[in-house]
């Protein structure tokens, strides 16, 4: 068994408990560096040897020990989740570029998923850092996710047929623009026509940052499988939560599941679908 897709996974676990600070705070407005951490009901700081990811949540049985007070699940489960995406990107790319732009990529996303399912919004001290992150580090990322039809004739039509660096550049450029353009003139019709919003715009800049990690082919299988899950969850709210067409589903949260999807198994997927006979 190899080791260091575990120790990076427990780095995971560290990074994970840094991103429930962010999942709290950042919705509030309050500073994720200052003060330390500290149970979100008594606010008291919570000592190092408490906030051992996953083991202090064990041991003091999901209670804070200054209040007894219930500490949510979710804390743990972020955690264990962080350290699961790290630990699928070592294995996929190794000690290797993409391993951490994609560990980060992912990182991000969690954050976004967990705030839109909590507050229904998708905060621009994400998406918008996440977005410039993404363009500028393209020439390190997996150069597959931006070896498309159209980045490979732009490149070649600019002349510089042999450089990564440019299909880099030009693959998450077009995977921001395309893609958030699309879904950004889909909510301008949608609520031009239907008299009401459909689509937040936090949605539209979430959908660029992906673009720009992982190139619009992926960024559309994204929205594509987004869209399939809030569809399947909406039917299932209709038919057995009696809720009704007009109740508000956050899109984030399916945007998220769809781009872990097409990260780890996208180029599979459309290259399988691309082989079918016809």
């Amino acid at each position: 068994m190899q080791i260091e897709p575990l120790v990076y996974a427990v780095f995971g676990l560290i990074i994970g408990s840094f991103l429930n600070v962010c999942i709290y705070r950042i919705p509030l407005g309050k500073s994720i560096v200052f003060p330390g951490s500290g149970c979100p009901h008594c606010e008291k700081s919570i000592r190092f040897y408490d906030n051992i990811p996953i083991l202090s949540f064990l041991i003091l049985r999901g209670k804070c020990r200054s209040c007894g007070e219930r500490i949510s699940a979710q804390y743990p489960f972020v955690e264990l989740l962080t350290g699961l995406a790290f630990y699928c990107c070592w294995k996929e790319w190794g000690l290797a570029p993409p391993t951490f732009v994609n560990s980060l990529f992912l990182a991000i996303i969690i954050v976004l998923v967990f705030t839109d399912y909590h507050h229904q919004i998708l905060p621009n001290k994400l998406t918008i850092p996440g977005l410039v992150a993404g363009l500028l580090l393209s020439p390190f990322q997996a150069p597959l996710f931006y070896m498309d039809a159209l980045s490979i004739r732009t490149v070649s039509a600019l002349g510089f047929e042999d450089s990564m660096l440019a299909m880099s550049w030009v693959g998450s450029i077009f995977g921001a623009v395309i893609c958030s353009g699309g879904l950004f003139l889909l909510a301008f019709f949608y609520e031009k026509f239907r008299k009401r919003q459909g689509l937040g715009m936090g949605d539209v800049k979430m959908i660029a940052m992906v673009g720009a990690f992982i190139g619009y082919q992926l960024t559309v299988l994204t929205i594509l499988v987004g869209s399939l899950i809030g569809m399947f969850v909406g039917i299932f709210l209709i038919l057995f939560r009696n809720k009704d067409l007009q109740t508000k589903l956050p899109l984030g949260v399916y945007l998220g599941i769809g781009a872990a999807f097409s990260l780890f198994f996208g180029i599979g997927f459309l290259n399988w679908i691309w082989n079918i006979p016809q």
